[in-house]
């Protein structure tokens, strides 16, 4: 038998040595006290099992004997990534033959015998019948199982992500691209831009700012002494408002027998009672004179609320806003930051602006010494490349209050259509204002591995860690591994 036939049957017998050699003692696993295969999941019904001879197990193995083959002891620390591994090694198998499948792909009968043929050669290395018709017919129905399931799955791949096999200069199956695409391709993000960059801070927004808002909108900010229920449905709602109107129960024991206390505290007082808290909390906005218009110790008729319907009573006068305190002006901040934030960018966008004009009669530097929250930062040249997408240069987020700039469109489409030395409107940038100046252009040094590389290699590794991830979130996928792995391979002290 020769060198082919003999490499795979060791395999074969590897394979199983790895499989009783992997199974885990039973002080570790309580999976060896169970009679019944475990299932870590399903795809489209099949099921992923531990257990002889399954699909899991035989990538299990693999994985076993290359960490082995690696130096790498196999131990509690390392054997879930290698379930792991398997697992999803089970899923894309399952997930590929279905593909196939629904299509109609058969191998045909021609690939299998030209594959086959590699394992049996001569000194020479050319096909040997004489090894053949010697090999066990055993092994050969076996050898002939495995290379139509390699064949069968590998189409599926070929097709998606491409292959080395060429033809007249083309390469076969998977991605193509024209001489114009990669012509774009390697001219994108060619053209580099530097900045400096004014940056505005507004979370120091000025009290006396905060205090003339309140006083424009100061019904905004009136305070309303009021108890509530809280209750999941209309028909609930509608019972408790009947025996409280009829004297069959109090407005307090009704709060504590029906009260979700989704918006109390354990004894029902409303806990936000700001006009404008009270009035965010209602589907219907213009049901809010029915809870500010209450008496003392009137009741309200139930309304829905954001979280299914509430009664609320009235159980003393309102309070009007003093702005002179701190919690009111707290008030007054937590409203503006959290539903009207342009007025708090408007106002830095005002400065900023002044800051731009000084800046055009100097510097960035010399200006920002006028304005104590000026913040001044050179960006280093980066490329238009929205997302950072790693087959072309990126921009550096790593300075302050730039994280997430090279999403941020606006930043983008402001910075790349200002002409050199050009100043920029103000920038909404994390909350932030900013001002860009473009300071000088570049073009993108390639590197000799870069000018060697292939997009459509780079392109087809992304695709396929891209469809690995989409495959998990596929509905035909049943996913129990980490629960079924924490309750059979971790030992009950745990």
């Amino acid at each position: 038998m020769k060198k082919g036939v003999l490499y795979t049957f060791g395999a074969s017998i590897i394979l199983i040595i790895c499989f009783i050699a992997f199974v885990l003692p039973s002080s570790l696993s309580r999976a060896a006290e169970q009679q019944e295969a475990l299932v870590f999941g399903k795809y489209n019904g099949r099921k992923i099992s531990y257990e002889y001879g399954s699909d899991f197990t035989n990538f299990l193995s693999q994985y076993a004997e290359a960490f082995r083959n690696n130096g790498q002891e196999i131990n509690q620390s390392n054997q879930f990534s290698l379930y792991s591994y398997a697992f999803n090694a089970t899923v894309q198998k399952y997930a590929q033959e279905y593909a196939l499948k629904t299509a109609g792909y058969e191998v045909p009968q021609e690939s299998i015998n030209r594959t086959i043929k590699n394992y049996f050669s001569d000194e020479n290395g050319k096909f040997s019948k004489k090894a053949y018709l010697q090999a066990d017919a055993s092994y050969i129905q076996q050898l002939t199982d495995s290379i139509r399931d390699s064949l069968y799955t590998g189409r599926y791949f070929d097709d998606y992500y491409g292959t080395s096999s060429t033809f007249g200069g083309y390469k076969l199956f998977g991605l193509k691209s024209s001489e114009a695409e990669s012509a774009f391709l390697d001219n994108f993000g060619q053209e580099l831009r530097a900045f400096k960059m004014a940056t505005f801070s507004t979370r120091e927004y000025p009290v006396e700012e905060q205090e003339k808002y309140g006083k424009a909108n100061s019904q905004k900010f009136v305070k309303y002494d009021l108890s509530v229920i809280t209750v999941e449905t209309k028909d609930i709602a509608d019972k408790v408002t009947s025996r409280i109107s009829k004297g069959q129960i109090t407005f307090e024991d009704a709060i504590a027998e029906y009260s979700d206390k989704n918006y109390s505290d354990s004894e029902g007082k409303l806990s936000n009672n700001s006009q404008y808290q009270i009035e965010n909390l209602l589907e219907d906005k213009d049901e809010l004179s029915k809870i500010t218009g209450l008496a003392v110790d009137e009741i309200s008729p139930a309304v829905q609320t954001t979280i299914g319907y509430s009664i609320f009573k009235c159980d003393g006068a309102s309070t009007q806003p003093d702005f002179t305190a701190d919690e009111t002006l707290s008030d007054v901040l937590n409203y503006i930051t959290t539903y009207e934030a342009t007025i708090v960018e408007d106002y830095y966008s005002d400065i900023a602006k002044s800051f731009t004009k000084e800046a055009k009669q100097s510097d960035m530097e010399t200006a920002a010494l006028n304005y104590e929250n000026a913040v001044i930062t050179d960006l280093e040249a980066f490329p238009l490349n929205y997302g950072s997408v790693s087959l072309f240069g990126i921009m550096d987020t790593t300075p302050t209050g730039l994280s997430s700039a090279d999403t941020n469109e606006d930043f983008l489409k402001k910075a790349f259509s200002l002409k050199l030395n050009e100043y920029s409107e103000p920038i909404v940038l994390n909350g932030d204002i900013a001002v860009l100046q473009y300071t000088a252009a570049g073009v993108k040094e390639t590197s000799e591995e870069e000018e060697n590389s292939s997009y459509s290699i780079l392109i087809s590794q992304i695709d396929e860690t891209s469809s690995q991830s989409v495959l998990f979130q596929d509905p035909k996928l049943e996913n129990d591994f980490i629960a079924v792995y924490i309750d059979n391979f971790f030992s009950s002290s745990f």
